[in-house]
């Protein structure tokens, strides 16, 4: 029979070596407040916004969350195979429409040795799903003014400056190389990474620095690293000027409705903590209680408690960053910051994984599935417990699924979910109706065909834009098109291309048309392409167009 500690030492093995983004570290929390780093923010800038404000992308079916709330036991049905088939302890599952932890699961006991039941409110460690909420704390700090994360990180850290570079022609570190992935850093620093009996400290994290080579240049290649957002848990502390957790909690969890979160066990209540499992090496794969890792400075990485309503609340902040629209902010960070966290870093600074497909965002992972679209996910394993998050963006939907062992496979399972919804017919993608300046174009080229004078469409064109042999050809083509299908108005579909371009279906007395036009971008919006053509279906309604989809699923 194994010890405790012989299991301990397997997890950790199996998740050192492990190919996923997984584990790691921690923070102490007796460290002294850390002094700030003095750097005055630049005065605003001016912005000037639209007069007329751009349409907000909407669902097509008025149906949807009715359609998409009637599979819950479909999807609680997957929950309960997922568990008995990984022999999960307990397993919080929850699916996230609108904002609204509209559809949950909630199984099994606290404690595989002591039972206990379980709920929305008992507590999981999350693991590395801890990353995108330091990264948050990262971009909050930067839309402050506090910090810059395109600034060499060492301006925050200078033991910093003591890692070693490969070449002579890299640039340092900077604060976003430490967000994606791609400082050169390695999965995991040279002192212990976690313990069941003392925390790591600040100086082992930073003394493990000075001498330390880099895998790679900054910024030219992505490789996982734990030990990258340890230490931006520092940065954070530095930019800050008190405790990361500190900041964490009022900048952060509280804003975003976490009442549940906690960093230690001792901070949550009698009966309200899920006990940490691993399984054993025997062929049964029974699982058992083993003591929590001690993470202490290093616990930015993967360190937080959260209960799977604290996690319906994350998500569903996260999800109502989109669209981009004009109602006023609220929360704990900008949607415009958000939706930046969201997409995959192609700047430079990073780049995405091999065949182009997934790549890191900030704090996140990012996909571009040919069935979903635009995917946002992380999954999370520590001592022992597993975690997973998923999000579309999109679609208005994610899934978050907790279970206390090590290993489980809740990415799967929340894929299975998806899929799940997706089978409904329900889950698509917001669309995009055209903008107004769009919309007036395509009036005023509906408002000339089969009608002798074309004054209402010459007032639109931009001047000098159409040379005199193309306008007299259009002008004819137009008479042309209403002597075959006599007068025509916008029967209300359109694709949209873009925000200055959209094709439009036209209902006519003797046919119909097709109608593509574009415009440019001065207040007095003006069109500066245009075609029409016979139309022999129907133009599909209100939708984002094929660009939309990944360029291999096309």
């Amino acid at each position: 029979m194994r010890t405790i500690d012989d299991r301990l030492a397997a997890l950790l093995a199996a998740a050192v070596f492990s190919a996923s983004p997984l584990l790691l570290c921690g923070c102490a929390s007796t460290a002294p407040a850390p002094r700030a780093v003095a750097r005055g923010a630049a005065a605003p800038l001016d912005q000037r916004f639209a007069s007329e404000p751009a349409p907000t992308p909407r669902f097509p079916d008025p149906e949807r969350g009715r359609k998409l709330r009637a599979a819950a036991a479909d999807v609680q049905a997957l929950a309960r195979r997922a568990a008995e088939r990984e022999r999960l302890p307990a397993l919080a599952l929850g699916v996230v429409i609108d904002e609204e932890l509209a559809i949950q699961a909630v199984l099994g006991v606290r404690d595989a040795a002591a039972g206990g039941a379980v709920d929305e409110h008992t507590r999981f460690r999350i693991g590395s799903v801890t990353k995108p909420l330091t990264a948050a704390a990262i971009l909050r700090l930067r839309d402050e003014g506090r910090l810059s994360i395109d600034a060499p990180a060492a301006r925050y850290l200078p033991a910093l400056s003591g890692v070693v570079y490969p070449t002579r022609d890299a640039r340092q570190i900077t604060v976003r190389d430490l967000l994606t992935h791609s400082s050169g850093l390695p999965r995991l620093g040279v002192f212990p990474p976690a313990s069941t009996s003392r925390d790591v400290t600040e100086r082992e994290i930073l003394a493990t620095l000075d001498g330390f080579g880099l895998e790679s240049a900054p910024g030219t290649a992505t490789s996982y690293s734990n030990l990258g957002y340890s230490l931006l848990g520092l940065v954070v502390a530095r930019a800050a000027g008190v405790p990361y957790r500190r900041y964490m909690s009022d900048a952060v969890l509280g804003p975003l409705g976490m009442r549940d979160a906690a960093w230690d066990p001792s901070q949550v209540p009698p009966g309200a903590l899920a006990s940490p499992h691993a399984r054993g090496v025997d062929d049964d794969g029974a699982v058992a209680p083993i003591q929590p890792w001690r993470l202490g400075a290093s616990e930015a990485t993967a360190g937080l408690y959260a209960s799977l309503a604290d996690m319906g609340r994350f998500v569903g902040f996260e999800l109502a960053a989109w669209p981009a629209r004009d109602a006023p902010e609220a929360g704990a960070l900008r949607r415009s910051t958000v939706r930046e966290s969201h997409l995959m870093a192609r700047n430079g600074s990073a780049f995405p994984a091999a065949g182009g497909d997934d790549g890191p965002g900030l704090g996140w992972h990012v996909r571009e599935d040919c069935d979903l679209g635009h995917v946002v996910f992380h999954n999370g394993l520590i001592d022992g417990f597993s975690a997973s998050v998923m999000l579309l963006p999109q679609r208005g939907v994610g899934v978050v699924a907790l279970a206390n062992v090590a290993g489980a496979d809740l990415e799967s399972l929340n894929a299975d979910v998806l899929g799940q919804l997706a089978a409904t017919g329900a889950m698509e993608a917001r669309v995009v109706p055209p903008s107004p300046p769009v919309r007036r174009a395509a009036q005023a080229v509906a408002s000339v065909i089969g009608r002798a004078r074309t004054g209402a469409l010459d007032r639109r064109l931009r001047p000098g834009w159409f040379p005199e042999a193309h306008l007299a050809s259009l002008r004819e083509a137009l008479r042309d098109a209403g002597a075959r299908v006599g007068a025509c108005a916008l029967d209300g579909s359109a694709v949209v291309e873009s925000a200055t371009a959209a094709r439009f279906g036209l209902r006519c007395e003797r046919g119909a048309l097709s109608l593509a036009v574009r415009v440019d971008t001065s207040p007095d919006a003006r069109i500066t392409s245009l075609s029409v053509e016979e139309q022999t279906g129907a133009i599909a309604r209100e939708a984002p167009g094929p660009s939309d989809r990944p360029a291999r699923c096309r």
